[in-house]
This record gives structure tokens, sequence and C-alpha cells, in this order.
């Protein structure tokens, strides 16, 4: 528990802890678009449209604790310190609620492009986007007082677009975008008063991603080649990030707007058909994404400019090469090598928190997979083996410490194995 009573103490008379529980999801969601678009060829191409989509989700959940004992000390140390009173509605109710949520959003959207000339291509687009949303609960542990609590709000948000491409030869193809996107806001649905009397905020608004972007596409040798880039800057506006401290809410973490952050980067994407039967690819990125300035000022949550965004490496790149030839007949054979690479990332941001727990680096990894396999041209049977995790790495890909704890999650081991498909119905089918 994070707080209450030390449960270290002496009690007496306890029964086994056994704990389950019961989880019951209710989702009915309605939705309606209308999209108008002008004919194929013309120089001039135009979309218009509205999108209506309803969400309601009833859910609850509730902990039986059978060997749950109101008149032994534990629970009266429990009752006393939180000022219980009353016993739990039913004999085995360790924690319980009820909630719904309601959501509705509405968009309008319109997009025109126009060929200036066969080379040169514009285009622009907007997209209104409204939202209501309601959040209720109640219900709570044994030992606290129920509460109920009604989170309701709304948000609204205009991105656009503008494109310009150009052919400048067959081959080669060069553009330059602005595009926004966005993530809605939401509510904090069920926060105790103390979480959000310590600043943990009962809503959060939409953030807002702008992407200006350069690059180009290109095919050479006879379409054996195709190379592919770009680079990008995109600021980013009130940064929504999952806060975990207890200082402020020990009843687990929340969503707030944390600041402004920005990111330079580049991509690549290559592919190469070397020969009949060999073929090659690598798509590679760099990032560099930082906290640009801190908005949410909390006594004991401060998050300082300059800081690396949580799981982003500065580099991902993956590759793969595949030789697929005939044996005999009509038998094929082919083998694959592809290898994944992700460099190293913070798990979360680095704040002057006070949960206790560090802020870790996740080293970089790279994961390599093996593929041997046979088929029958015009056949419905194929058979596969396979090695993945080649070096049988222990990468570590998720970091999470958002349960009083440090829980990491590892890459799967090396795994051998063999896989027999067969396609029933006709060729193509």
């Amino acid at each position: 528990m994070p707080d209450g009573p030390d449960q270290r103490g002496g009690f007496s008379g306890c029964k086994v802890p056994t704990l389950s529980y019961d989880y019951i999801q209710h989702v009915d969601r309605w939705s309606n678009e209308l999209r108008l678009q002008s004919k194929e060829g013309g120089p001039f191409h135009w979309l218009v449209g509205t999108y209506w989509e309803k969400t309601r989700d009833i859910y609850s959940d509730y902990f039986h604790m059978p060997g749950l004992q109101t008149a032994g000390q534990q629970w009266q140390a429990y009752a006393s310190y939180y000022g219980q009173t009353g016993l739990p509605p039913q004999p085995d109710d360790w924690y319980s609620y009820q909630a719904r949520t309601d959501y509705l959003q509405t968009t309008e959207f319109a997009n025109l492009g126009y060929d200036i000339t066969p080379r040169l291509h514009v285009e622009a687009g907007t997209v209104h986007f409204h939202s209501s949303f309601n959040t209720s609960q109640y219900g709570g542990f044994w030992f606290s007082p129920e509460y109920v609590t009604e989170a309701p709000g709304s948000s609204h948000k205009w991105n656009s677009k503008a494109v310009v491409s150009y052919k400048v030869l067959d081959g080669l193809l060069v553009y330059a975008n602005a595009a926004q996107g966005f993530r809605d806001g939401g509510v904090n649905g069920g926060l105790p008063t103390p979480c959000t009397k310590n600043g943990a905020p009962a809503q959060f608004t939409p953030d807002t991603l702008t992407n200006y972007e350069i690059g180009w596409k290109s095919t050479m040798l006879d379409k054996r080649l195709i190379v592919d880039g770009a680079l990008y800057y995109m600021p980013w506006k009130n940064l929504q990030s999952l806060i975990f401290d207890p200082a402020i809410c020990a009843s687990g973490s929340f969503n707030a707007n944390i600041g402004d952050a920005r990111v330079y980067g580049m991509e690549t994407d290559v592919k190469y058909q070397a020969t009949q039967a060999l073929s090659m690819e690598f798509s590679g990125s760099y990032n560099d994404s930082r906290v640009s300035t801190d908005h949410y000022y909390n006594a004991n949550f401060q998050v300082a400019p300059g800081e690396r965004l949580p799981y982003v490496p500065y580099f991902s790149w993956a590759a793969n090469a595949r030789y697929e030839a005939p044996i005999k007949d009509a038998l094929h054979g082919y083998v694959q090598y592809d290898i994944s690479h992700k460099g190293d990332m913070w798990n979360t941001l680095q704040a002057d928190g006070s949960n206790g727990l560090p802020h870790v680096l996740q080293p970089g990894y790279s994961i390599m997979n093996l593929r041997f396999g046979f088929s029958q041209v015009d056949s419905h049977w194929m058979t596969e083996l396979y090695i993945t995790n080649l070096a049988n790495k222990n990468a570590v890909i998720y970091t999470n410490e958002g349960n009083f704890d440090l829980r990491q999650t590892v890459s799967e081991p090396r795994v051998f194995g063999a896989r027999l498909s067969y396609r029933f119905g006709g060729k193509g089918e």
C-alpha cells in the first residue's frame, strides 16, 4: 500500500489472502460518414466530407477477497486510519467500482489538389475536429470512503496541410509539405481529492504536432533500385504525458500537458533488386527529440528543457536480404536474413519527483532472424525453418514504473522452429 498504517505490524488472525476479480465492459459505438469527391481525370481534384462518432463505454470491476475479516485487527487499523465506520458493501469486497464514459466527436474536412503542369502538383487541406466527453465513477477500496466523480470536458482543433511536389525527372520526384496532427484531450476520471489538490489536473487538453518536411522519391537502374528519403522538423505543442509520482497522486498515474517539445530528424528507405533471385532492403531514421519548454508547474514534478523524450532512440534501422530461386522443376527455395536495431532510449521523463525509482537508459539492441523455406510453384503448400533472435539477445524493450516498482519487459529468447502451411481454395484465393 502506498500509505496507511504500517502493514508490518503483528496483526494476527488473518486468512490466506486469496484474491480474484470480475471485470465487465460493455461498449456501444455509432458512426456515420459523408464523403464527396471529384471524378478521376483533369487537373483539379477535390474531396469534402464530415464524420460523426459516438461511443458509450460502461464498465465495472470487483475484486473479491473471500478471506476478508472486518472484525480483525488489520481491518480495524485501516478503518480507523481512514475514518471508515461502516462495512464493505459485500463481505468479500476488497475494491470495486462502476464507471461510464461517453465520448462524441465530429469532424468536417476538405482537400483540394491542382496539377499546375504535368510535373508540378500543389495540394491543400483542412480538418475541423470537435469532441465532448464525460466520465463518471463510483467506488474505491473498502478501507477508504467511497466517492463519486464527474469529469466532463470538450475540445476542438483545426488542422491543415499544404504540399508541393515536382517531378524533376521521370525517376525523381521532390516534395515539400507542412502538415498538422493532434491527440484529443480528455479527463483523469476517478482521481481522489488529494490528487487534484496536489496538482493532478482533472482534464488535459489536445496536443498538436506540426511536421515540416522536404523529401524525394527516386527510381534508378531500370527501376531495380528505389531510394526515398526525407528531412523533417516537428514542433510539438502542449505535449501530453503520463505522470507517475506518489507525492502528487498515491492512487496511480494521470495525464497532464507538461509543455512543448521539438523533433529534428531524417529517414531513408532503399530497395534493391540486385538480380532476379536476390533482393535487399534497408530503412533507417535519426531523431533528436527533446522537451523545449516546461508548462506544468508543480512543486513535485518539473521537466528540464533540453531533456530527451522517452522511448525515442537517436538511431533506428532495419535491413534484410532474400535469395529465392528454383531448385528443381517447379520447386523453389529461399533463404532470408533480417536485422532490426533500436538505439538507447530513456524510459520516462526525468522529473524532480519522489517516486524513488530510477531514470533508466535502456541500452540499444539488435535482433536478427534467419529463415529457410521451400514452396511448389502454383501449389498450395509451403514449408519453412526459422531461427528468431539469432544472437539470443536479452534486450530490454519496455520499462514500466507505474506500479510502485520497476518492471522490465525483455525480448523473446532465441527460438528454433518449423512451419508448414497449406492454402485452401484456388490460386489467388
